[in-house]
């Protein structure tokens, strides 16, 4: 119901830097906006007064979006997820665990709602799509779980891992029964054994990958050499962090991604 109302509420001519919002985009929010807590507002509703909707933007990543269509006798519309950073630092992109997909440009103590193409709503009902900060305060969510999750790599040695062009990002999955990991190290797919021990101990072993060949392939050969010198991990809500023996740091950082 809510892309029906984003399409009703679109005009012709949208452009990513619209007069007037030069103010909204000037920073990076990433990094200089106070960003994690609670947004509130009501959005247009095409057969409604409109849509109370509060957003909850958690620090480790992840979003609780609540929706009660008001007038309307029905349950509040909930997504969960996580969200991830474009690279302008200004703008998010939130997935919920169905692959619901909502768009938003972070602020000042305000969120706005961005058109499907990530666009800012343009004109005089611009306001409208205006959520804007209730509280700092915000609950972390529970851990994600070590196996079946989709573990995005984001940071090896200390140093962020960007997606390369026309390349899959790296990334592994565990397997259920916690003996088994599959992944890509941005090239080529690998597989391999794992084992895990008490302590929050793992150690991963006998990886092998295909053989293609990238113009670009130090990350992955890093990503593939790392893995074996893990000794244990870490999980604090969306984020999974390794180790290695007798290390205080973690030598890779991952974030859950929830597939559509």
């Amino acid at each position: 119901m809510l892309s029906l109302l984003f399409c009703s509420c679109q005009s012709n001519g949208i452009v990513q830097d619209a007069p007037g919002q030069s103010a909204v985009v000037a920073d990076n929010s990433r990094t200089s906006v106070d960003w994690p807590g609670v947004y509130r507002g009501t959005l247009p509703c095409a057969d409604c007064p409109g849509i109370d909707t509060k957003v909850t933007l958690r620090s480790d990543r992840t979003f609780r979006i609540e929706m009660v269509y008001i007038d309307r006798n029905v349950r509040p519309f909930i997504q969960e997820g996580s969200f991830s950073w474009y690279p302008d630092g200004l703008r998010i992109e939130c997935v919920d665990r169905k692959g619901g997909r909502q768009l938003f440009q972070v602020g000042e103590n305000r969120l706005f709602q961005l058109d499907g193409d990530g666009n800012l709503i343009p004109g005089e009902i611009a306001e409208r799509f205006v959520l804007r900060k209730i509280s700092d305060t915000v609950t972390t969510g529970p851990d994600a779980s070590l196996q079946e999750t989709y573990w995005k790599l984001t940071m090896m040695h200390g140093k962020p891992v960007p997606t390369p062009e026309r390349q899959q990002e790296a990334h592994m999955v565990l397997e259920r029964n916690g003996t088994r990991v599959h992944g890509s190290g941005g090239c080529n797919r690998f597989f391999g054994t794992c084992e895990l021990l008490p302590g929050n101990r793992i150690h991963f072993s006998k990886l092998g990958s295909t053989m293609m060949a990238c113009p670009d392939m130090m990350t992955e050969q890093r990503f593939f050499s790392m893995l074996e010198q893990v000794d244990r991990y870490s999980i604090k809500g969306n984020t999974l962090e390794l180790y290695g023996a007798r290390l205080a740091s973690p030598i890779a950082r991952f974030e859950a991604v929830y597939l559509r």
